[in-house]
């Protein structure tokens, strides 16, 4: 009798031998289904493993937090917002330089000043002068 793809075959026809064994039985896939159990079982186990190491790190890391006075769950949003506020992320203020005549005038204005106050004697004022004038 041949059989077609999909075609039942009646269990009265299935030659059994004294075990009640049919003739599927040991095909070769018995060891890669044990195989296919044990791979199965390690990767069920690694990812049980992970989950435990990662809740047992997020308990540590919330303690650490909490005992430091940080709430937890809102660290990340703490520590941007104090980021933010710093000089860290500040634009530059835009930088000067100063022309030599610039220096020159705030010198000679700063020698005129201690002269005028008194901080400073005629003799030192015009020395001073003249220093800052050669340069």
């Amino acid at each position: 009798m041949t059989m077609l793809w999909g075609e039942f075959i009646p269990t009265d026809e299935i030659p059994f031998d004294d075990t009640g064994v049919g003739p599927f039985y040991d095909n070769g896939m018995a060891t890669a289904q044990n195989g296919f159990g044990a791979l199965f079982g390690l990767v069920v186990v690694v990812a049980i493993a992970g989950v435990i190491f990662s809740a047992v790190v997020g308990m540590r890391k919330y303690r650490v937090l909490n005992d430091a006075g940080v709430a937890p769950l809102t660290v990340d949003a703490a520590i941007a917002a104090k980021v933010l506020r710093s000089d860290v992320l500040a634009p530059a203020a835009p930088t000067v330089t100063p022309t030599p005549e610039t220096k020159l005038e705030e010198r000679l204005a700063e020698l005129d000043d201690l002269h005028a106050r008194g901080v400073i004697s005629d003799d030192e004022h015009r020395d001073a002068r003249s220093a800052a004038l050669r340069g």
